[in-house]
């Protein structure tokens, strides 16, 4: 009996072993810096969406035809704004990440995260090298393409934390982000764009972020 005992005691403690390295895995925030994503999403978004309301009180702009009072207004102190936010928010996510007591990724969603974050780097630099030797007047084409890549990584990021989290509902947000990237990529460098890029920003990073901080909170 103690032979089977002792047998069986290196199994237990791997499978003792393995049922923790999937506790740690689980634990922490399913996506990073909640808060920053939030208002990132809402302040951009609601400023895109506010840049068209001026546009269809203005008028839809045409070559050679200064932009109406609501147009100029908007465009230029919304986005101070917003760019104003964005900063302290910045700066209050950098502070709470050196903080002791921060709210840690789970193992699932760094490296989800990361990947996508790498990814970003990568098309930078592939536009980039792709365009070296093209004029200015070209290479603007290909960096066009930057919009709808960013959504796709983003759509993938959340498609893995959909998974990996068990909340499915974020499956939602990753096809509505390939949507949105297929929708950008049609519309090319036209003002529809500003409609696409602003429910976007609130539909798939403020509203998912909102929601998954008050999931924390409760």
């Amino acid at each position: 009996m103690s032979d089977t005992a002792r047998s069986d005691s290196p199994s237990d403690e791997t499978d003792l072993a393995y049922l923790k390295r999937l506790a740690v895995a689980g634990r922490g925030e399913p996506a990073p810096f909640l808060l920053l994503m939030a208002v990132f999403g809402g302040i951009y978004g609601f400023a895109a969406l506010a840049v068209v309301a001026a546009l269809l009180i203005d008028g839809w702009p045409t070559a050679g035809v200064v932009p109406g009072p609501a147009t100029l207004f908007l465009g230029g102190w919304i986005f101070v704004a917003a760019h104003l936010a964005f900063l302290a928010t910045l700066l209050w996510t950098g502070w709470r990440t050196i903080w002791p007591n921060r709210v840690r990724l789970n193992r699932a969603a760094s490296a989800t995260w990361t990947a996508a974050f790498i990814g970003l780097i990568v098309v930078f630099a592939m536009i980039s090298v792709f365009t070296r030797n093209e004029p200015p007047t070209d290479a603007v084409y290909s960096a066009h393409l930057l919009g709808p890549m960013l959504l796709v990584l983003w759509g993938s990021a959340w498609w893995v934390t959909a998974i990996t989290s068990e909340r499915r509902w974020l499956l939602v947000i990753a096809i509505g982000s390939f949507a949105s990237a297929l929708a950008l990529a049609w519309v090319g460098n036209a003002v529809a764009m500003l409609p696409i890029m602003g429910l976007s920003l609130l539909l798939l990073a403020f509203a998912p972020a909102v929601i998954l901080m008050r999931e924390r909170r409760g």
